[in-house]
């Protein structure tokens, strides 16, 4: 979670009841991240290479006659359909040698709606994810306050 402690514990502790004894105690590292190339879906002209991509994963799964995944549960937290989706877009750009992405950064809007017909919702949040690890330049121990 981009800049946000308390929902990065929130989802620790969530992850941490969930799996039962897989985690032993919920916590929070911070990281120093380099974005390099981002795949930044904050952006709407990288919104286009993720339908593409889509479009592309539903043609394979046509093709080989595999049943396309389904995003699940209560704001689509399961991303069942977007992990291969996202696969295939950075396959596609490995295939087609274009410039592979370092970081993936996207807006996630999830939780109640923080009043009514809010355009905000309790736990929304920005997540990175780091394809490269050489875009992690640093980790610390976040202060809590």
């Amino acid at each position: 979670m981009e800049d946000s402690y308390s929902r990065a514990l929130l989802w620790a502790k969530e992850e941490e009841a969930k799996k039962g004894p897989k985690i032993q105690k919920a916590g929070v590292l911070g990281a120093i991240i380099d974005l390099g190339n981002c795949l930044n879906l904050i952006d709407v002209e990288h919104l286009d290479l993720v339908r593409a991509a889509h479009t592309a994963y539903l043609e394979i799964c046509k093709v080989s006659g595999g049943v396309p995944a389904r995003n699940k549960g209560k704001d689509m937290r399961e991303r069942y359909l977007d992990k291969p989706v996202f696969e295939t877009l950075h396959l596609l750009r490995k295939q087609d040698c274009k410039s592979q992405f370092d970081t993936v950064r996207a807006f996630f809007v999830e939780g109640d709606e923080l009043y009514p017909t809010a355009g905000l919702r309790s736990l929304d949040h920005v997540q990175i994810c780091v394809r490269n690890p050489y875009s992690i330049i640093g980790y610390f121990l976040p202060r809590n306050d």
